[in-house]
């Protein structure tokens, strides 16, 4: 029998919603609007949250370990050809060793990248030099100026990793690598070059390139020039992800080189020294940053004095800040959004029950209760939503991928800044007025903060509980006048 009741009972549910199709109408674009709204708002909360993350990975978990040079008795001066002397610091060496013993001795640590960066000329094995790329960087002439120092414009940015799977370049989403292999420890005369440079020259994975110091440097500073020439086996290539700009056309990303520190150090010996620059190393979780770095202090080979930890958190704070913002923003509209759709929802059923008084009046007179009439107006309510819910999933998709970048782009637009200086720089031996480095300077990543909006099952249900919620408290909320009056008074309106 109850079973028979409550069929009848969505069956008049059903008939009413068919047969008002104005008012049904009306009712599932307002249900359509709030959940699509609603919906959308969560997917870019939950995205925003995602790009929180990943900043906080690749920008929030990096901690670098670098020499003490403070301490000026461990500085030596060296005469350069009898044209003056060259000053390099010549205390403890940032070793992979030292690395290993950190790794070993530390959790938490996922990886890390030992990194020395100097110039070398690339050549083919017959001797002729690569032809470089051209930068879009804004050099001033300072090409034209150096090329009074012979092959110096034919020199390129070596930089020597352990391993180019953490180096930030890479690991930052800077550049990729496309073909081959990473550099790792334990390889010896091997190289990564960009795949521009390698089609420029005729080159691929598995050819031999030669290095070769400067012979104007060679000359300046005293070096057997022929005894710099070492060769390397091309094993990888990358590619830029994004645009980069620098002083010196031939230091650009697009002409670099990545190779080992053995390979470097011969091709430029004339560097003091036998260890690298920095040591860049990746945590797990970045959470538990200052805890391994606590741990890394207090082990017997960190000697204060010889070498320094550092934690830059400036770029990743800079973007975590108007993401967190941007996310507060969000969850305040969400809840703006249900607030004003439920009152919305309230008047508009509100007045509809004001319409249906003589339908209630007719169901209390056949015995039907008040409850079970309010029970019929939120499956008319409900049976509206569950298509507006559904519809709601595609339309809120569109709506938040757009929505969403249009805000991150206005709350990020105040967090680039623009590093370059006009500071008097020493490079290779050259003294020049440009920027605050030669390395490339690389336009803002976006794929780190972009939102990729997916509406998940998660929000799609979390949509159906809270809408459902929403409506019953607003049919109660409109039928409350209903509720007060008695079944007699709701008859003699009728008359």
């Amino acid at each position: 029998m109850k079973g028979g009741f409550f069929m009848s009972f969505v069956r008049r549910a059903f008939l009413y919603v068919t047969r008002k199709r104005t008012k049904t109408l009306i009712l599932f674009l307002i249900l359509l609007v709030i959940s699509t709204l609603v919906l959308s708002g969560m997917a870019i909360k939950d995205a925003t949250e995602t790009a929180q993350l990943n900043v906080r990975q690749a920008l929030g978990g990096v901690f670098t370990l670098e020499q003490n040079t403070n301490d000026s008795t461990k500085w030596v001066n060296k005469e350069v050809g009898g044209l003056g002397y060259q000053s390099y610091y010549n205390g403890a060496s940032l070793t992979a060793e030292l690395a290993d013993y950190i790794m070993e001795n530390t959790s938490g640590i996922n990886g890390y990248n030992a990194t020395y960066v100097d110039y070398a000329v690339p050549k083919h094995p017959n001797g002729e030099p690569l032809e470089l790329l051209e930068s879009d960087g804004d050099e001033g002439g300072m090409n034209a100026l150096l090329s009074g120092f012979g092959d110096f414009n034919a020199s390129i940015s070596a930089y020597a990793s352990t391993d180019t799977k953490f180096d930030s370049y890479f690991s930052g989403g800077y550049i990729e690598l496309i073909e081959g292999r990473h550099l790792v420890p334990g390889d010896e005369n091997v190289g990564i070059i960009s795949k521009e440079l390698a089609d420029l020259n005729g080159l691929s994975v598995g050819d031999i390139l030669t290095l070769q110091m400067s012979e104007y440097r060679a000359s300046v500073g005293g070096v057997d020039y022929a005894d710099t020439v070492t060769q390397i086996e091309i094993i990888g290539l990358f590619q830029s992800t994004v645009k980069s700009t620098t002083t010196l056309s031939n230091w650009s990303m697009d002409n670099a080189l990545y190779t080992t520190l053995d390979v470097v150090r011969h091709v430029r010996p004339d560097r003091g020294g036998d260890g690298y620059d920095n040591i860049y190393f990746y945590v797990n979780d970045p959470s538990e940053m200052d805890s391994i770095i606590s741990n890394i202090r207090s082990l017997p080979e960190i000697d204060p004095t010889d070498f320094v930890v550092n934690v830059d958190s400036s770029d990743a704070d800079s973007v975590i800040k108007p993401l967190t913002n941007m996310n507060k923003l969000i969850t305040l509209l969400i809840v703006l959004i249900l607030v004003v759709g439920a009152v919305v929802l309230y008047l508009v059923l509100a007045n509809r029950v004001k319409e249906r008084i003589h339908e209630s009046g007719i169901l209390l007179s056949l015995g039907v209760g008040k409850v079970k009439i309010i029970g019929q107006y939120c499956i008319e309510v409900a049976l509206v939503a569950i298509l507006a819910f559904g519809l709601s999933v595609f339309s809120s998709g569109f709506i938040a991928q757009t929505v969403g970048n249009q805000l991150l782009d206005y709350t990020l637009s105040d967090s680039i800044t623009n590093t370059e200086t006009g500071e008097i720089q020493e490079y290779d031996g050259i003294t020049a007025v440009g920027s605050d480095s030669f390395a490339p300077q690389f336009e803002n990543k976006g794929n780190l903060t972009n939102i990729q909006v997916s509406i998940g099952s998660q929000s799609i249900i979390l949509l159906y509980i809270v809408g459902f919620a929403v409506i019953c408290i607003s049919v109660v909320l409109a039928a409350l006048p209903m509720l007060r009056i008695k079944p007699r008074e709701i008859l003699s309106k009728m008359s």
